[in-house]
């Protein structure tokens, strides 16, 4: 059962590193397009801006559940490294906690409004709301909210189930900055 968890979580990692990939290539494109028909037309189509815009929030959201599960995120506590079985600390569950405190709420409101009304929710709100210059539902651009948040809590549960991504022999990873402090 631990196990499956983790190749979940490594499954869905390479998925938003893909797609993560996908943005950023859709945003260079998009933006390439935007400076060619400025500046050599002299007429910019406004989708491109709305794409990109679209494809950086798509982007960022994925990105921010690779640091998670690479350990690049902002820690209230340092957690070592345990040897051999799971066994989680005092530390990963204080840590966890805090993931939880920030995630779930996020994902609450994302999903509910405040009487458990789906139609009172983030995504049904945008759903209601359509993109100006490509006409689509921005409830597709919403989604990607609830979907990083979700992602994240599988990776916390593969963190505490024992997935050892991101940690050295002696702990997190740090930067250069760090090793020299």
């Amino acid at each position: 059962m631990l196990r499956a968890v983790i190749r979940v979580s490594d499954a869905l990692d390479r998925l938003c590193r893909w797609g993560a990939i996908a943005c950023l290539g859709a945003m260079l494109l998009f933006v390439t397009i935007q400076v060619v028909a400025r500046y050599g037309f002299a007429q910019p189509p406004a989708w491109t801006e709305e794409l990109t815009r679209f494809a950086m929030v798509w982007g960022g959201l994925l990105g921010a559940t690779i640091a998670f599960k690479a350990r690049f995120d902002p820690a209230l506590v340092s957690v070592p490294a345990s040897r051999g079985r799971v066994i989680v600390t005092g530390a990963a569950l204080v840590a966890a906690a805090a993931v939880l405190i920030f995630v779930l709420p996020v994902l609450y409101y994302s999903l509910f409004g405040a009487d458990w009304s789906v139609s009172q929710g983030f995504i049904a709100r945008s759903a209601g709301r359509t993109a100006d210059a490509v006409g689509f539902s921005l409830a597709w651009i919403a989604a990607a909210v609830p979907f990083a948040m979700a992602v994240i809590v599988v990776h916390l549960m593969a963190r505490l189930a024992g997935d050892k991504t991101g940690l050295e022999e002696d702990g997190p990873r740090m930067d250069a900055e760090q090793e020299t402090a």
